[in-house]
């Protein structure tokens, strides 16, 4: 009987600790959520004006008629999720271990840290970048970017200069500026953040079955400018 009463208090202790655990990991992903959004929207924004200055045509940048480019958001969130940040993440015991090296080696192990990161950003970013391209060229026959005007791609998927604009973009946002957007939206209201991120979810998934419906019924991709 006191072994049973003693099981029952400390499940009971472990009930709370591990809904306080829940709601941390809720409100985590919300604000992951949240920042996919925004990165994604950031995104269509540079693509939008990247062709507006170069091409002088303003066009409608992205599969999904809401103004996002899921593959930035993708892709920085899950090398958020699989190495963290820089200084902050996987790489952590190598930079602390860097901070004790002299001077000179302290700053080639840091250097050779941030390189590592590069790389790792890089090729993950390309790899992305090809398969939803390749994805929706040879499944749904629609072209969502073409790099066979630079000199040194692979089938118009990916680029060389592209995927070192990766590697240098996502470490560069990945050292300076994500955790600082991760707080930011960690300030949100935790009901709000949650109701904002369930509307923009289910809005997103919505675009994206009716592109796909049109895209299977017409044959074309729905293009509004």
């Amino acid at each position: 009987m006191q072994t049973k009463t003693m099981r029952t208090q400390k499940s009971g202790l472990r009930c709370p600790a591990k809904t306080e655990i829940s709601h941390q990991r809720a409100e985590k992903f919300y604000a992951l959520a949240l920042l996919w959004f925004a990165v994604s929207f950031l995104g269509w924004c540079a693509e939008t004006l990247h062709f507006l200055l170069r091409w002088h045509d303003f066009t409608d940048r992205g599969f999904l008629i809401m103004p996002l480019c899921p593959i930035y958001g993708f892709s920085l969130c899950t090398i958020y999720l699989i190495a963290g940040t820089p200084e902050n993440g996987r790489l952590r015991p190598l930079f602390r271990k860097a901070q004790k090296l002299p001077r000179f080696a302290r700053a080639a192990a840091v250097f050779g840290l941030f390189i590592l990161y590069f790389l790792f950003a890089a090729l993950f970013s390309t790899a992305a970048e090809f398969a939803t391209a390749a994805l929706f060229d040879k499944i749904f026959s629609v072209t969502l970017w073409d790099y066979g005007y630079k000199r040194f791609h692979f089938s118009g998927y990916v680029s060389l200069d592209q995927t070192l604009l990766w590697g240098a973009s996502v470490t560069l946002v990945m050292a300076v500026v994500w955790e600082k957007l991760l707080k930011c939206i960690q300030k949100i209201p935790p009901l709000a953040a949650k109701y904002t991120a369930a509307i923009l979810l289910a809005a997103a998934g919505a675009d994206f079955l009716f592109n796909l419906i049109y895209l299977c019924a017409t044959g074309v991709h729905l293009v509004l400018y």
